[in-house]
């Protein structure tokens, strides 16, 4: 495995803890040479960069997430955003500045998966 590869499988770990390997283990079980191009390209090398801060990374996924109707990741980058400091109520506010892009209804089943997510780690 590359250096790249275990980087990145150890900044996913340490942002997303249980929770994120209970989303990756059917990924690696299943189509590894996919978990494997995430944590080697995603996380050993994107988010590896300092150009911004973790928080704005994760505002940034997250975002994007929703615009594009992928609800499936946001919980883990849910757990991401509290883990470097982002709270529930940035969470919040970040959705709400989303419902005049890209709509209520994406907001709110972004937000059920917020309320599911921390229903789940709780």
């Amino acid at each position: 495995m590359s250096d790249n590869v275990m980087n990145g499988l150890d900044h996913f770990s340490n942002l997303s803890g249980d929770y994120g390997a209970k989303a990756l283990a059917p990924i690696k079980e299943h189509f590894p040479d996919l978990a494997e191009y995430i944590m080697g390209n995603a996380y050993g090398d994107i988010f590896q960069r300092n150009t911004i801060g973790n928080d704005w990374k994760e505002i940034a996924v997250i975002s994007s997430l929703i615009t594009m109707g992928q609800f499936d990741q946001l919980g883990v980058h849910y757990i991401m955003a509290l883990r470097v400091g982002i709270t529930i109520e940035q969470i919040k506010g970040t959705l709400l500045h989303l419902v005049p892009c890209v709509g209520a209804p994406r907001v709110i089943s972004a937000f059920n998966v917020l309320l599911s997510t921390l229903d789940e780690i709780q």
